[in-house]
Formats: structure tokens, sequence, C-alpha cells
């Protein structure tokens, strides 16, 4: 693991910023003793489309250090995120910037999730899900400008698949298909994954599953695909669930049958513009806990990252159980 670190005594720059409290806002900051909190940049180097050499003079030069103490970590492997993450808490940093795509988020999070430790975003990757319905600058210096020198957080659901923890969307189907192809793919960026999703709708096998609500409410269906979704969107601002809320204990049961083929150009339109809960071929429902029974072991997305699942798929929220910096 390669670390860098910084470590400034002064406290005198900024103080009057402790003080400052707004609606549904917590100030991280603001604690009687007035002592400055440890940061930890979990950074992925092969994320999204960005070059990173720049990244650690742009916390140097754009960090507020009389708020932080510093220290920058690379990841090295998938997986790798989630141990520092859990290294990190382990360790008392106050606050972990997982640097990358809604993968090494997905990793952070995972670590991060019923502990007091928050995550913060700096968007690295390539559809930033999770940073763009947080409404998060997409640029990184922005990020650390607009968004962690500001120290405001607040608690946001997460969810279970299996036990597996996802934080903005998980699925079956079209979208969990087109991941595992996306992962494989040596492109990345909106193109590529357009150009994926396409291929897989002209050969999607379409199985009947059977899908269960709150253990009350059984229904089947023959989806393209089923969005479990926490956030409202995949990325690329592609808005499958345009009504989510990330802290109102539910999710949002997104399922999508397949259009004739005139049709699907203006789907994936509608999907585009945030519009999809217009479509005739889409209905949404929402639940605290899913069951779902498959026809077979299946490909499920995980906040981007495939995942191979057995045919049955427990889904569960859990309310309010993650820190994460807005």
């Amino acid at each position: 693991m390669f670390v860098e670190t910084f470590h400034e005594t002064s406290l005198q720059k900024n103080l009057k910023r402790l003080f400052c409290i707004q609606e549904k806002i917590v100030p991280l900051h603001y604690r009687n003793d007035m002592e400055k909190k440890r940061i930890v940049f979990v950074v992925n180097p092969i994320a999204g489309k960005g070059k990173k050499e720049k990244f650690p003079l742009w916390v140097k030069d754009l960090l507020d250090h009389s708020l932080y103490d510093y220290e920058i970590w690379y990841t090295k492997c998938k997986g790798h995120a989630m141990q520092l993450a859990e290294q990190a808490a382990a360790e008392g940093f106050d606050v972990v910037a997982a640097v990358g795509g809604d993968g090494t988020v997905n990793e952070v999070a995972q670590a991060l999730i019923g502990s007091d430790c928050i995550l913060a975003i700096v968007p690295f990757g390539s559809g930033n899900g999770l940073a763009r319905m947080l409404h998060l600058p997409l640029q990184p210096p922005n990020a650390i400008k607009k968004v962690i020198n500001k120290c405001r957080s607040k608690s946001i659901d997460t969810a279970l698949v299996n036990g597996v923890p996802f934080v903005s969307i998980a699925g079956f189907g079209l979208d969990a298909e087109t991941a595992d192809a996306f992962a494989k793919d040596g492109h990345r960026g909106f193109l590529t994954y357009s150009k994926i999703a396409v291929e897989k709708y002209f050969h999607a096998q379409i199985d009947s599953c059977t899908i269960t609500l709150n253990d009350n409410v059984t229904f089947d269906s023959r989806p393209l695909m089923v969005t479990f979704a926490n956030s409202n969107q995949f990325g690329y601002e592609a808005k499958i669930a345009p009504k989510a809320v990330l802290d109102d204990g539910l999710l949002d049961v997104c399922i999508l049958k397949k259009p004739i083929l005139p049709a699907a150009p203006f789907v994936a339109t509608q999907l585009l513009a945030g519009h999809i809960h217009f479509s005739p071929y889409f209905q949404s429902l929402q639940a605290k806990k899913i069951f779902v029974q498959r026809k077979k072991n299946a490909v499920v997305n995980i906040d981007g990252e495939p995942i191979m699942m057995d045919k049955d798929l427990l889904v569960e929220v859990k309310p309010l159980s993650l820190k994460v910096l807005f």
C-alpha cells in the first residue's frame, strides 16, 4: 500500500466555519474540542477514464488543512478498497473518501455501513450514479472544495442482496448482463456501455420469475430486467427509478418488460430523460423486503459490479445505515 501523508498544526484558518449549521445538515467538524478530523483518500488508480497523477497535488492545494489531517492510499486489486476502508475505520479515521467509480464507492461503503466513519465520494469513474444522485460535483477538485471542505454529513439507506451490500442499484436481467460485459471490456465510457446494452437487448433471453414484496404480495413476471433501486439511476443520468429517495427506508422495485423493436429507441430515450415511469413497458413498486425466485443462477448487478448469485434472491433495506458527505 502506497501512502502519502500531510499534517498541519495550525487551527486558526476558517474557524468560524466550525459553527455553520444548515437544515438537515450535521457539521462533521462541530466538536467542543475543535480537533481536526482524519481523512483518508482511497484511490482506485484504474477507475474510469480520468488520470489521477494530479490528485495528490489537488488534495495538498485544495483540502482545508485547518479541518483535516489526511493520508492517501492506493488500491492494488479488486476488493482492496474495502480492505483499506476497513483498516481506516479500525484506525479511527473520521472520513474515508472513495476516489473512483461506483465499484470503488461500493467497496468503501460496504466497510463503513453501520459505523460512525463517514463516506466521501470523489468521482473518478464512468457512471458515477451515487454521486449524481447526491448532486455532488463530478470534477474531483470541486468535490474536494465544495463537499469535503464543507464537512456536511447525513445518513442514507443501504440494502443487501443475499447478504451482499449495495448503496445505489442492484438488479438482474439486461442491466446485469450489460454490467458483466462492460466489466470485461477494455474500454470505458457511456458509448461503450450503450453499445453493449444494445447488443444484449437483441440477444436477451426472457425468463419468468416470481416476486414477493414484504412477504404478502406475490406475482409472476417475464421481465427484460428487474432493478432494486435505492438511488435513482445506473449512472450517466440513466434514471431507472426517477422517484427513488435515499433515506425513505424503501427500495423501488423497477420492472421493465422487453419493448417491441420499434419502441426500443423511445424507451431508451425515456430512461435517459428521467421519464421511464411513463412507459407502458415499465412498472415500479416499493418495498422494504423483496424475495425473487428465478429459473436459474445468474449474474446480479451490484452497483455496477457483476456477481454470480443463486437463482433465489432476498433483498432487504437497511435504513439510515451509512453516513455520507454531501
